[in-house]
């Protein structure tokens, strides 16, 4: 079992912060990019560990710890991503601190108002000396492309299965090895979805029954099988939903020619569906998400997605 520091400093993008340092041109802003939460915020930590600390992000002196807990006092987040939190954040920039170096985290820029983020924009195109911004990005298009111009990018990699494995051993939490396994075949290399999916006792269970749907998607009388089959009470009907969008899109990868390691559990859709199919699917799976944020009956939209699917995938044939 590896360590969860022990991942991520291995990533490309921990090793893209240790060369900048080694030749001394570290740069006024890092951009750290992925839908991975998990990794992201566990970077954000590593970064300013790595840049403060004297042994190169040891993890075990005052400053790691310090970086850890919360409270080093060249380590600053804002308070909240609102205006006015934003707003003393940026302030703090041009406020004289105790160390040589300034760590300025934002842990999630795309969840600041794109108005907000214009706040940065002075710390960003006249940086300051001694001054370091590191922001966290899950959903790149949430952000100003004056602020990504001005930083440097970063994208973390998918984690293979190999190292997924190695996290989330056998005896995680006191999972079996057959439930770690079906998650690290599903996660599509997130920590984080790997996580979500190892809390989620249904999930296999569940994505079970929408393979069974698209693979017997051929007449009318699927939507009856199907209503059966699928509990949508309590809500289930945006977890169906989501997990009907994930394989469109694992689908999408695979019949491009994307590499994509596991979700094994799709593949006898392969030959069922072509590319054309896939993305109108996808668009009407949006669609019905929708609906269902509106409150529209769940039992309607699953009936009014299932025929508009069916007629997708004979028009498309």
């Amino acid at each position: 079992m590896i360590k969860y520091e022990e991942l991520l400093v291995n990533t490309k993008v921990y090793k893209a912060l240790e060369s900048d340092l080694l030749e001394d041109r570290l740069n006024h802003c890092y951009m750290i990019m992925s839908e991975d939460a998990l990794a992201v915020d566990g970077l954000c930590t590593l970064f300013a560990r790595k840049i403060l600390c004297k042994d190169g992000g040891c993890g075990n002196c005052i400053a790691c710890q310090k970086v850890e807990d919360g409270n080093h006092e060249c380590v600053y987040e804002p308070k909240n991503l609102k205006a006015d939190g934003i707003r003393e954040f940026v302030d703090k920039v041009y406020v004289t601190g105790e160390g040589d170096v300034k760590v300025m985290i934002i842990r999630n820029l795309d969840k600041v108002d794109v108005k907000v983020q214009n706040f940065l924009l002075k710390s960003l195109e006249e940086p300051v000396e001694g001054v370091v911004f590191v922001l966290g990005v899950q959903r790149q298009t949430a952000v100003l492309e004056t602020v990504k111009s001005r930083s440097k990018k970063l994208a973390v990699s998918p984690f293979s299965k190999a190292q997924l494995n190695a996290y989330f051993s056998e005896t995680f939490r006191g999972y079996s090895k057959a439930v770690v396994n079906e998650a690290v075949d599903c996660c599509m290399g997130s920590l984080s979805r790997c996580d979500e999916l190892l809390e989620d006792e249904d999930f296999s269970g569940d994505m079970s029954d929408v393979v069974f749907l698209l693979k017997g998607l051929t007449s009318t009388k699927v939507n009856l099988k199907m209503q059966k089959r699928m509990d949508i009470k309590d809500g289930k009907l945006v977890k169906y939903l989501d997990i009907m969008q994930l394989i469109c899109g694992v689908l999408l990868k695979k019949k491009t020619g994307a590499e994509i390691e596991g979700f094994e559990k799709v593949n006898p859709l392969i030959d069922t569906f072509n590319v054309p199919t896939l993305v109108n699917f996808n668009e009407l799976i949006i669609n019905a998400k929708q609906k269902a944020e509106s409150y529209c009956k769940d039992e309607n939209i699953l009936d009014n997605l299932f025929i508009k699917l069916l007629e997708v995938k004979y028009l498309c044939r």
